[in-house]
Order: C-alpha cells, then sequence, then structure tokens
C-alpha cells in the first residue's frame, strides 16, 4: 500500500489538547495499518503556505503537555500557494485543527479542491459545533482559580474580580462563572454603563454583610468586556492581529474596575487568567474528547470524507464523535443567541447546566452556592 501524506495544521491560539489528538490518530493509522505519514506545518498556515514540514514522531508527543510541537500562529491561508505546495509535496490530506477563523480558511482550502478535515479547537467554546476542544481545560482553570479568591475576598473585605478569555464571545466566563461560584459575570457580548455593573455588585456586597458580617463579592469579567466610564488603555498597548482583532489587554480592564470600584467607596483588587487557560495540562474531559475527535478524523481518512469536521453529539452520560460540513461548524456561535445568560442580571442561567453539564460536572462537580465557598464560621448567625 502506497503511504499518503498527512499534514497537521496547529492555528490560532494554542489549547491543551492538542497532542492527546495527535497521539491518538498515530495510534489509530498504526493499529488499523493504514499507511499514513504523519507531518506538521511549522509554526501554523505559515509553515503550510511555505511547504515547511516536520514528520511528527509518536515518541515526541507527550498529551499531557498544552500548546502544540508545531507551533500556531494567525495567518491567513493563500489559497494559490497551499494547493502548489499540496501538489509539489503530495499531500493526501490536511486536517486543520483550529477555530472559527482557521476552520473558515479550511473551507476556502476545502472549496479550490483541497481535501481538507476540520477539527473543532478553541477554548472559547464559541463553535456551532457545540463543544469544542480545549474548553473544558480552560472553564476548569477559571473555576479553580474563582473559587480561591473567595479567600481574598472574605479575609480582606474586597470586590475580587477575576479576569478571563473572551474576545468576542461569552462562553468562557459563563461557564466560569456558574461552576466557580461567582456572584456576577461581566460578559462581553453587550456594552454596560459602569453605574449598572456597580449597582448589581454593591447590592451582592451588602447581601453578604447581611448574611456574613463582611462585605465582599467575587465577579469574573471578560477580557472583551464593554464598559462606558472605564478609560481606554494607552494607544502604546493597542494594536491588531492579521484578521483585524485588537490585541485586548485584560489586565487594563482589571485595573479599571478597581479603580471605578476605590472611586465607588468600595475595597477592591482583580487577577487575570489567560494564557494559563490554554497552557495547562488538558483535563481528563479534554483527553477524551482529543482522542475522540482523533480516532473520527482518522475514520474519515479511511471513508474519504472530506470537507467536513468533528462534531460532539451527546450519547448517554457523555458524548460521541459524529460529522458534519466543514463550512458549518467554522460559524462562530454568540451566548446572545440563547438564554444561557441574564444580560440583565450579569448571571450564568441554571439551563446551562442542564445543557453542559455532561461536558463539565466530570472535572468540576455542581455549581456550587455561596454557602459552600463561605468560611464555616460565617454560617453562624453574626
Amino acid at each position: 500500500m502506497e503511504r499518503r501524506k498527512i499534514v497537521l495544521v496547529t492555528a490560532g491560539g494554542h489549547v491543551s489538547n492538542f497532542h492527546a489528538s495527535m497521539k491518538e490518530m498515530r495510534r489509530y493509522s498504526e493499529k488499523r495499518n493504514i499507511g499514513l505519514d504523519f507531518l506538521g506545518a511549522r509554526g501554523g498556515l505559515t509553515g503550510l503556505i511555505n511547504g515547511k514540514f516536520q514528520e511528527i514522531f509518536d515518541v515526541d508527543i507527550d498529551e499531557n503537555r498544552a500548546g502544540s510541537l508545531i507551533g500556531c500562529d494567525r495567518e491567513i491561508a493563500d489559497t494559490g500557494k497551499i494547493i502548489d505546495v499540496v501538489k509539489t509535496n503530495n499531500i493526501y490530506t490536511i486536517i486543520m485543527m483550529g477555530g472559527d477563523n482557521h476552520l473558515g480558511e479550511g473551507v476556502r482550502l476545502s472549496k479550490a479542491g483541497v481535501r481538507v478535515i476540520g477539527w473543532p479547537k478553541t477554548m472559547d467554546g464559541d463553535l456551532s459545533s457545540g463543544v469544542t476542544l480545549g474548553w473544558d481545560t480552560a472553564v476548569t482553570v477559571g473555576v479553580r482559580q474563582t473559587r480561591k479568591h473567595f479567600n481574598s475576598a472574605m479575609t480582606n473585605g474586597r470586590i475580587f474580580y477575576v479576569g478571563l478569555f473572551g474576545r468576542n464571545t461569552d462562553w468562557v466566563p459563563a461557564a466560569v462563572s456558574l461552576y466557580g461560584g461567582a456572584q456576577r459575570c461581566i460578559p462581553c457580548e453587550q456594552e454596560y454603563e459602569w453605574e449598572q455593573v456597580f449597582d448589581k455588585i454593591s447590592q451582592d456586597s451588602k447581601e453578604n454583610y447581611e448574611k456574613f458580617g463582611k462585605n465582599f463579592a467575587v465577579v469574573n469579567f471578560s477580557e472583551g468586556a464593554r464598559i462606558r466610564g472605564m478609560n481606554p488603555p494607552p494607544k502604546g498597548h493597542c494594536d491588531l492581529d492579521k484578521h483585524g482583532q485588537p490585541k485586548l489587554q485584560p489586565e487594563w480592564v482589571g485595573l479599571e474596575l478597581v479603580r471605578l470600584t476605590k472611586k465607588g467607596g468600595k475595597k477592591a483588587c482583580f487577577e487575570c487568567y489567560t494564557y494559563s487557560m490554554r497552557d495547562e495540562p488538558p483535563t481528563k474531559t479534554d483527553i477524551a474528547l482529543a482522542r475522540m475527535s482523533g480516532r473520527e478524523c482518522m475514520k474519515m481518512v479511511l471513508d474519504e470524507d472530506f470537507g467536513k469536521s468533528v462534531v460532539f453529539v451527546p450519547e448517554g452520560d457523555f458524548y460521541k464523535a459524529s460529522r458534519a460540513l466543514l463550512e458549518e461548524v467554522a460559524v462562530q456561535k454568540k451566548m446572545r443567541d440563547t438564554d444561557y445568560f441574564d444580560y440583565n442580571e450579569l448571571r450564568t442561567r441554571d439551563c446551562f447546566d442542564d445543557d453542559f453539564g455532561r461536558l463539565f460536572r466530570g472535572s468540576l462537580g455542581e455549581p456550587p452556592r455561596i454557602e459552600n465557598l463561605a468560611y464555616k464560621n460565617m454560617l453562624r448567625e453574626k
């Protein structure tokens, strides 16, 4: 059997479970004796465009390590050059491991005749596939830190702001808010007046004082939060990527939230978690999904079923891998189009757990109540 070259492209921001899927692709291919050579485009789409590849050896893959051993970038596909590279290097198919932007690049390549398979990667959880690779780990990191910061909030009587990834959609901060026990979440899909936000936070602080004897609250915020009343970052900190998207500064948002809160007469502090949501080892859930997606990609190669992407559909207490048209999956999904988040109250609704509990509960358990997070002595009457 003639060996076929498979090129993996890890594109966009990296996630925790690229390697777990690569490992499973090789394992499945060797077990079935498919006869594939696994190559990685060095540096992401730039490597694919320039025909720079390296073989991916099983011994080099650590499925518990985040990031990408072949590198990522946010380049835009040059379809003409890529078609030439595919022909020159006799590439059988490309597995595009990306989010909406880069799966969209995959759609363009597929329509131009290149054999492409999609791997729905984004820790933002905002593809139309419903569940994405890297989302569970990112949310788990945010949840653990959010729960921890109740310690500072309660000990020092402060409003503690926890900054999270979330450029254009609220799937990460909303999930972290629910499972982390945050009392409010400042999203990015709706713009607010500062007075609206501060009124809700002050309400929580007052209720906590009446219940526990201390003024405090823990509040998640998206890096893309838009609040009228905040000062913009200095021009030297503003930049655009190749897709025309601004490089956000969550630390600046945190500084401004603290400034405005102190101006309102309350003590405040903040911490941001962004790249740590990408760089932590994958959760068991994300490893399971990655392995599942790796096997499905190889089955799609065997079936010659190109122009499609792996998706996950509910089955029993978890999910199973399935397939959908690549152009359908490569669509960003807004939370505003659902009932999962209350944009007036700045809170995630319980129906989110109804639909995604099978994903998150394995790592995080049930959404906690404030009483679960308070110190035991605070549960007695003050």
